[in-house]
């Protein structure tokens, strides 16, 4: 019975995958046949000065991602558990997921025209308290579109983080958070000493899913900056986006898609080692 889906994963999935991966070691230009070319690409990514600059965009933003996934969701799922209704936890809980419904990319234009040099929302209320002299072109200027960059989606309490945390802080035993009272182990020393430790498999899965969603994700980025002003915001993802449908070299293209991959895997599996309890391991 799991025959046909096996083999249409097979097809469609890991054999496109797997001959990307192969190309990533041939000379490929679009239109011409593919040439081995062994790590002639490798080489080159090496010697690339855009790509150098990239990755280090790309550690910024991963360390603001993670920061944002980590803390605010957290801290969301940790309020609504303590509320004593149920009726206003699902209220609640209702408001924060209901943005989810609507697509990314609309949300995408949505911040492109906060971030409005003209008429955008965010220098609108600068000018509105006061504060002139702060506005500005926050995604065309260098020092300002990365940070705008990892505004977007303020105040970053997602939907998907915070239905992970609830659905952990759920399966917490009352019994628990009872004994805790009665030692004395309230507010924020309980969530540093009980919720914390006991929700650690859903940190290690929603940081694993922001490190693949990160070194993955290009289509923000060429929506609001198109990686610039100059290489402010450029990225590996975005880079292997340009090589490949900008110049036209799918080889070397195909080469920063295995980097990444090799990177994303180790990033992954060194995840879901850390923070494992001596249970776990």
């Amino acid at each position: 019975m799991l025959g046909p889906s096996a083999a249409l994963l097979l097809v469609f999935s890991y054999t496109p995958a797997f001959i990307g991966l192969q190309r990533a070691f041939t000379h490929w230009e679009t239109g011409e046949p593919a040439v081995w070319c062994g790590l002639a690409n490798f080489a080159a990514m090496a010697r690339d000065e855009f790509l150098r600059v990239s990755v280090w965009n790309q550690i910024l933003i991963l360390a603001a991602n993670l920061v944002k996934t980590l803390t605010a969701p957290f801290l969301v799922a940790e309020l609504i558990a303590g509320l004593r209704s149920t009726r206003w936890q699902y209220a609640f809980r209702t408001l924060f997921i209901l943005p989810m419904v609507v697509p990314g990319m609309v949300t995408m234009l949505l911040w492109a025209f906060i971030y409005d040099g003209s008429v955008g929302l965010l220098n609108m209320l600068l000018e509105g308290v006061g504060l002139q002299h702060w506005t500005r072109s926050w995604l065309g200027e260098p020092g300002t579109a990365l940070p705008a960059l990892v505004g977007v989606g303020f105040p970053w309490a997602g939907g998907l983080a915070l239905l992970v945390y609830l659905a952990g802080l759920n399966g917490v035993p009352t019994d628990v958070w009872d004994a805790a009272a009665l030692d004395g182990s309230v507010g924020l020393r309980r969530i540093l000493a009980i919720d914390v430790p006991m929700l650690m498999p859903q940190i290690r899965l929603l940081a694993t899913l922001t490190v693949i969603s990160a070194l993955q994700d290009f289509g923000s980025i060429l929506v609001l900056t198109g990686g610039g002003p100059g290489l402010s915001t450029h990225v590996p993802a975005l880079h292997m986006y340009y090589q490949a449908f900008r110049f036209g070299h799918m080889g070397y293209a195909a080469a920063i898609g295995f980097a990444l991959f090799v990177v994303i895997l180790a990033l992954s599996l060194l995840n879901q080692r850390w923070g494992r309890s001596k249970a776990e391991r």
